[in-house]
């Protein structure tokens, strides 16, 4: 739910608790096939994506959650190759994975076209034109029936990144985070493979995040939850990394570090991310390593996870 007027985006991200951003101009309101995009500059963010009434990014601190969500999937992988992406349609997810030298291919899928042609003309400053990169190939389908068509052609990934919208009642999103949908992803991961998928903001209530959490340890052998605080939100945004062989937490922060090095990434003109910042994600606060620790339940086809719970 989400109100508007000329000087604010108020955005209730959960009952009884609302984000308010004033607005300096408004730039665009369009509906595309597939949701209804705002993109506003705001006072202290810069440009702000707004999707469904939702906040997505912000030119001022989109770098919090694009490092995040991208870099210690890539860093846990020794050798990245290619990489597949779904969703992401800022661009900033793309533009952070080119960083990578060991990248040969980028196969990038987001459903909504409209999203992609606003990007190009208006998001430059979260892009960075990665788009014309000669490794990238942009496939304009639902990222369900893509993963789908590649598992019966037996394509395989490195490293797959899942930047989503959350899995509301009814986002078609939710059959995203499903058990069947994870296996699906497991068949096309190769056999050193890393996942990653956002998984919902973590306040008041962690269990939508919980859920997802255990749905993935019923199909990989190594599942880590992490977040980090993202200003826009006013809140804490969930990520987890799930592997095949590999454990994030098992690279010390000098690895981090080189492995960035030996790609071609100056750790200098990263925002968020480094050897110190990759443990520390994964510290997750107690409340929510107690909630993981309870919750049974799992997410399927026939019951999907919904957030907020």
């Amino acid at each position: 739910m989400s109100e508007s007027n000329e000087q604010w985006v108020v955005e209730e991200t959960y009952p009884g608790f609302k984000v308010s951003h004033k607005v300096k101009r408004r730039i665009l309101a369009k509906r595309t096939e597939w949701q209804y995009i705002e993109l506003v500059d705001t006072m202290n963010f810069g440009k702000m994506l707004i999707i469904d009434g939702m906040i997505q990014s912000s030119e001022g601190d989109e770098h919090y959650y694009h490092e995040a969500i991208v870099h210690p999937a890539m860093v846990t992988h020794r050798e990245p190759k290619d990489v597949l992406i779904l969703g992401g349609g800022e661009g900033a997810c793309l533009r952070e994975v080119l960083k990578h030298g060991t990248v040969r291919s980028v196969i990038m899928v987001d459903i909504d076209e409209g999203m992609i042609s606003l990007s190009k003309e208006y998001l430059a400053s979260m892009h960075h034109d990665s788009y014309d990169d000669p490794r990238v190939l942009l496939m304009i389908e639902d990222a369900k029936e893509y993963v789908q068509r590649c598992a019966r052609a037996g394509k395989q990934f490195d490293v797959i990144i899942q930047d989503l919208t959350d899995p509301q009642q009814d986002s078609p999103s939710r059959m995203l985070y499903t058990l069947e949908y994870f296996n699906t992803i497991n068949d096309i991961l190769s056999s050193d493979g890393v996942f990653v998928t956002q998984a919902t903001l973590l306040h008041p209530s962690a269990k939508a995040y919980a859920i997802i959490y255990n749905t993935l340890r019923h199909v990989f052998p190594v599942v880590r939850g992490y977040a980090t605080y993202i200003s826009c939100y006013a809140n804490l945004s969930g990520f987890i990394l799930a592997s095949k062989m590999y454990d994030p937490l098992l690279i010390s922060k000098e690895e981090v570090e080189e492995r960035l090095r030996a790609r071609g990434i100056d750790i200098r003109s990263l925002k968020h991310y480094d050897g110190e910042a990759h443990h520390a994600y994964f510290a997750l606060p107690k409340y929510i390593r107690d909630g993981i620790a309870m919750v049974k339940d799992t997410s399927t086809i026939d019951k999907p996870v919904v957030f907020p719970l």
